[in-house]
């Protein structure tokens, strides 16, 4: 049952939905460059506050690294990371769906010329 299932879906990759899908690359290509740099500008951020907070610490140096690591500021630029990794991430599985489902009808269009 679970194999007819994909088959069904298989088949049903039709020439317009894989042109969807190119469509779909082609038009993400510029947001798909921005949410990955929006990704290392989070990053960068991330370890520019921890700088800041460490050197405005006092104590010793794992005092210090202990009160930037726990400062709220700290702990928003981590979500605001994680928010910006998820959003990337989902659109680069979106992307590779598109891919997927490309080389899919490729696939099929070669088993249909052969036969």
């Amino acid at each position: 049952m679970r194999f007819s299932a994909i088959e069904n879906t298989m088949s049903e990759i039709t020439e317009t939905r894989m042109e969807s899908a190119m469509r779909y690359l082609a038009e993400s290509d510029q947001e798909f460059a921005q949410e990955k740099a929006q990704v290392e500008r989070s990053e960068i951020l991330r370890k520019r506050i921890r700088a800041r907070l460490f050197l405005v610490a006092t104590g010793t140096v794992a005092e210090r690294q202990a009160q930037a690591e726990i400062d709220p500021e700290a702990e928003q630029a981590d979500g605001d990371y994680c928010k910006t990794i998820a959003s990337f991430e989902t659109l680069k599985a979106r992307r590779q769906r598109a891919e997927l489902v490309i080389d899919v009808w490729r696939s099929l269009e070669a088993s249909r010329r052969k036969t």
